[in-house]
């Protein structure tokens, strides 16, 4: 082998001796990337088969990563909620709310404990604030729909039930159209929650006279 031919051979074996000496960025797992959905991974894994205990251990662990982070607190609130003790679930899904946590699950399991524990109107207090947050939010529309219907809030049932029908596809517009049909026959005529006068009306919910399209 000629010296030449030699020189390029150790420089090859150099560079490549150098290279597997150092840590490769992209090859390397980061375990600071979204530590969060591998704990509620592990959370969901454990509640699946029954072992709450380590499920809420991996939950808190969730919201301990990033606190101000929605996907923790909803999934220790739910699973409070499955375990029939809503009081605690109430305490952190509120936890995850006073943070400024966003989250259409959090808002969601927020109002369901509020009204499993008897407070129908913080529920639905709760439901028109995430409306107002996330007006795209269908889950959020359909869920203040159904918070209304139960308080007997059939205006604004019916207005929130427009607004969730005027953004669904229209393949899926037929059970939400049925609601519609029933709620306008219930409060005798569609068009009056429109009507110039019904928006004059003195109402405790001006979510309730937007959704209703009022000027």
């Amino acid at each position: 082998m000629s010296h030449r031919s030699f020189a390029r051979s150790c420089l090859a074996a150099c560079a490549l001796t150098s290279l597997l000496g150092q840590p490769l960025a992209w090859a390397q797992p980061n375990p600071h990337i979204d530590r969060v959905a591998r704990a509620i991974e592990r959370g969901d894994t454990h509640r699946n088969v029954g072992d709450s205990v380590s499920a809420v251990a991996f939950y808190r662990d969730a919201i301990a990563a990033a606190p101000r982070r929605s996907e923790g607190y909803a999934a220790l609130g739910a699973l409070y909620l499955t375990l029939g003790e809503p009081a605690r679930a109430l305490e952190v899904l509120e936890a995850g709310v006073r943070v400024g946590a966003r989250g259409e699950a959090l808002w969601l399991a927020y109002a369901r404990a509020l009204e499993t524990l008897g407070q129908a109107r913080r529920a639905l207090e709760a439901l028109r604030r995430w409306v107002e947050l996330e007006p795209d939010s269908l889950g959020a529309l359909r869920a203040l729909a159904d918070a209304a219907e139960r308080s007997g809030a059939f205006v604004e049932a019916l207005a929130a039930r427009r607004a969730l029908l005027d953004k669904l596809t229209a393949g899926a517009q037929g059970p939400e159209q049925a609601q519609v049909r029933a709620l306008e026959r219930l409060l005798g005529a569609a068009e009056h929650v429109r009507a110039a006068a019904q928006c004059k009306e003195p109402s405790d919910s001006a979510l309730a006279r937007a959704l209703a399209r009022c000027p």
